[in-house]
This record gives structure tokens, C-alpha cells and sequence, in this order.
């Protein structure tokens, strides 16, 4: 457990304590905690409804959590962090990965103002990083598919595309849920904040709505993409049946002239030595005049 106190970091909760204070706590130091600041937990929601990010405003403190997904993999279990604010006191609950994260931040950015609202700012900063190293590898992997997307046989990037829709969904969800816990947290219920330090929120939520966009930008950017990827297999299958239908055009009349020539009836012409071979002539004469005809107009 850390405390960030009158510009020193305690180590026990037994340490004198003046506000504004910050504590650093992690889940099996919960409840001495929470304790310590006179904060009685009700749960207001189900377990299901908790693993969530919202926002409460409770009797005499808000209640923040927040889920940190991990966006490459639905696998690995999100990062989950509980934070309780009071007039004087921010609690800050989260495993040891993020604890160790948030004393970093908090450590180079020490300075006299200590008070809830800036080391909530300091928290925000941590979620929701000025630049997102996430959304601009997603945009070269889409810059490089529309690259293949313009060859003449592109290969099937079906699966990186269902992989990159599913990243950005996890995103746009994670986004849209930040930025509607700091709409209420600027909503300011329980007086815990002045205007000044409002505005602090009011910036975070703006960096939230512009990733948001961002988010929906890359999105649209893929849907397009995919859509070129899918004009570009359309224009080679038509070619591909294009190529077929030429070559049945041209032995259609081939395959009359067997038909012709199988049934068994009596053709005059068949009494002469010669009109083999003027049929074969005729055949290949008729097939490379198809086929000669056929790559002027285009048609393959």
C-alpha cells in the first residue's frame, strides 16, 4: 500500500494522514483501506452488471470502475481498477501491474496540488494515453490491405480483417464507456469538486470522444477496404467466367458439327476422300479466328 500525502509516500495506513491523500491499494488491502477512510461499500449491482465501466454516486462519495481490456485477445482477463473518491481522499484499488504503473506516474508528476481531481487526472492519463499506440498499428495493418487490396489477384485477408473489426469493436466499447463515466463524474453530484477542477474531467472527455472518432474513422476505413478487397475477387471471377464463356462460344459450333456428323444418316459428302480433312481445316480455321477475335475485343 502507498499513500501520496502532503508531498510524502507513506507505506502504512497507520502513518498520519493529512488530505489531500492518495492511496494505493491493492484488493487483499481492500477493506483496511477502505476502512481507514470511513467508506461503507453497498453493492448496488450484480455481479454480472459489475464488470463494468460506470459510475456511482453514492451517500458521501463516488465510486469509479473501470475495465482496462485487453484489445489484441478476448482470452486474457481485463485489468480492473476501483477507485473511491471523497471531499479529501482518492482510494485507488488495482492489481500489482497497475499499481506499480500508477506510483510511476504519480511519482514524476509529485508536485503541492495532491488533490483528488489532479490525481484522478493523473489516472485518466494512464487510460487514456494522448497518443493510442493501438489504433496506429490498426491503421498501417489497413494501409497495407488496401495496398494488396489494389493487386490484380489479391490474397484472402478475410481472417486479419475479422481480427482487426473485432480490436476496433473492443475499442469503440471501451471509449464509449470511458467517456460516459466522465460525463457523470463531470455531472459533479455529491460536490466534490470545483468548477476549476471540472474542467480537468471536461479535457479527459474530450481526449475520450476524440478516440472515440478515431475508432469510428478506422472502422469506416476497414468497411472500405473490405469492400475493395471484395470488388477486386469480383473482377477477377468475372474475368474467370468471362474466359469460360468464350470458350464455350467457340466450341459450341464445334460441338454442332459432331453432333452433326454422329448421326447415322447417309451425307454425300462423306463418300469423298477429301472432306476430312477440309472439316478438320474449318475446325482449326474457326477456332483461331475465335479466339484472335475474342482477345481483340477484350472479352479475355
Amino acid at each position: 500500500m502507498l499513500i501520496f500525502f502532503d508531498n510524502l509516500v507513506g507505506q502504512n495506513i497507520g502513518d498520519r494522514i493529512h488530505g489531500p491523500a492518495t492511496i494505493l491499494a491493492d484488493p487483499d488491502q481492500r477493506d483496511l483501506a477502505l476502512t481507514a477512510l470511513e467508506i461503507d461499500v453497498t453493492r448496488i449491482f450484480p455481479e454480472a452488471e459489475n464488470r463494468a465501466i460506470r459510475f456511482e454516486a453514492r451517500n458521501d462519495y463516488d465510486y469509479v470502475s473501470i475495465y482496462i481490456p485487453d484489445f489484441l485477445s478476448l482470452e486474457i482477463e481485463a485489468s480492473l481498477i476501483e477507485v473511491y473518491i471523497k471531499h479529501e481522499y482518492l482510494l485507488i484499488l488495482g492489481n500489482h501491474q497497475t499499481l506499480n504503473r500508477l506510483e510511476q506516474i504519480l511519482s514524476s508528476d509529485f508536485s503541492s496540488d495532491q488533490s483528488p481531481a489532479q490525481m484522478l487526472s493523473f489516472l485518466f492519463n494512464y487510460i487514456l494515453p494522448q497518443k493510442f499506440s493501438l489504433l496506429e498499428e490498426i491503421e498501417d495493418e489497413i494501409e497495407a490491405l488496401e495496398e494488396h487490396a489494389t493487386l490484380r489477384k489479391p490474397e484472402d485477408h478475410t481472417t486479419t480483417i475479422i481480427s482487426l473489426r473485432k480490436q476496433l469493436l473492443r475499442a469503440k466499447r471501451y471509449f464509449e464507456a470511458v467517456y460516459n463515466m466522465l460525463e457523470e463524474l463531470e455531472e459533479n453530484q455529491n460536490n466534490l469538486f470545483s468548477k476549476h477542477q471540472l474542467q480537468i474531467f471536461r479535457a479527459h472527455k474530450n481526449r475520450a470522444s476524440r478516440l472515440l472518432s478515431t475508432v469510428l474513422n478506422l472502422r469506416d476505413y476497414l468497411t472500405q477496404v473490405r469492400e475493395a478487397y471484395q470488388n477486386q475477387l469480383d473482377i477477377s471471377l468475372n474475368k474467370t467466367m468471362s474466359f469460360f464463356t468464350v470458350i464455350a462460344s467457340i466450341f459450341l459450333p464445334l460441338t454442332l458439327l459432331v453432333g452433326w456428323y454422329g448421326m447415322n444418316l447417309r451425307m454425300p459428302e462423306l463418300q469423298y476422300t477429301i472432306t476430312y480433312p477440309i472439316i478438320i481445316v474449318i475446325s482449326i480455321a474457326f477456332i483461331v479466328f475465335s479466339l484472335i477475335f475474342s482477345k481483340r475485343k477484350g472479352w479475355f
